[in-house]
């Protein structure tokens, strides 16, 4: 399995979602590296795939987006649905969902 974390200097919400995101790991007993990918500059963003800060890809799959032709590569702060709420990190549960319907593929 390949997990990724995706965001960029000054996203005041990656640290959450790492911390989701190990907890997330522990509790869907997933022993994966994570790699951290900071996207430094606007011309990366397209090459990274990347859809804000934070995101957060598990076998190159976006946690909420699914890519298409016209999805917008940016470098711009993210927010994530979280019951009625829309929070700047992903929660653990999401993640937890994700990483668990992604084991054994």
């Amino acid at each position: 399995m390949k997990i990724e974390l995706l965001f960029f200097d000054g996203c005041p919400n990656h640290e959450t979602a790492l911390t989701n995101l190990k907890a997330a790991m522990s509790e869907a007993v997933v022993h994966e590296e994570i790699e951290i990918i900071n996207v430094e500059k606007p011309e990366d963003a397209a090459k990274h795939r990347f859809l804000g800060s934070p995101s957060i890809r598990i076998n190159d799959k976006d946690l909420e987006i699914i890519e298409d032709d016209s999805t917008e590569y940016s470098m711009r702060c993210r927010l994530y649905k979280n019951g009625d709420l829309m929070e700047g990190s992903p929660s653990r549960e999401l993640i937890k969902v994700k990483l668990s319907s992604t084991q054994g593929d």
